[in-house]
């Protein structure tokens, strides 16, 4: 899941909490497998930790590590790959580790099909204790 800053984040909680954050120009929407449980997430932006909205929520996903693969397969044409690994230095003591299935994340449209899988760990907001 991509990286917004934390920071900016925490500052504009109220009103991301409120946004429709699906229908921002550079959104993706991810479902993931956390504990056994399918979360669906919004993430909006490119950068390298970006926070991810969980869809029909006002709970935040915030990556700490992660190592996924993007697949681009254009129509017609051979499959491109890229492999991406990162991690924050410091770990959150509530961190979950949540797979991203590639059967429940491939996105077709006639310029071809993209798909997006590994893990990713990271902590829910609020925290809970």
């Amino acid at each position: 899941m991509a990286v917004l800053c934390v920071a900016a984040a925490a500052a504009f909680a109220v009103q991301a909490a409120s946004a429709d954050p699906s229908g921002a120009k550079n959104s993706t929407l991810i479902t993931a497998m956390c504990g056994g449980q399918q979360v669906q997430v919004i993430v909006n932006g490119n950068g390298e930790f970006t926070p991810a909205h969980v869809v029909g929520s006002t709970s935040v996903f915030v990556p700490t590590a992660f190592d996924t693969t993007f697949s681009f397969t254009p129509t017609g044409g051979t499959t491109e790959s890229e492999h991406d690994t990162s991690a924050k230095h410091n770990a959150n003591a509530n961190a979950v580790t949540c797979d991203i299935p590639a059967a429940l994340n491939t996105f077709t449209s006639p310029d071809g099909t993209f798909v997006i899988s590994g893990t990713v760990t990271g902590f829910f907001t609020p925290n809970k204790k």
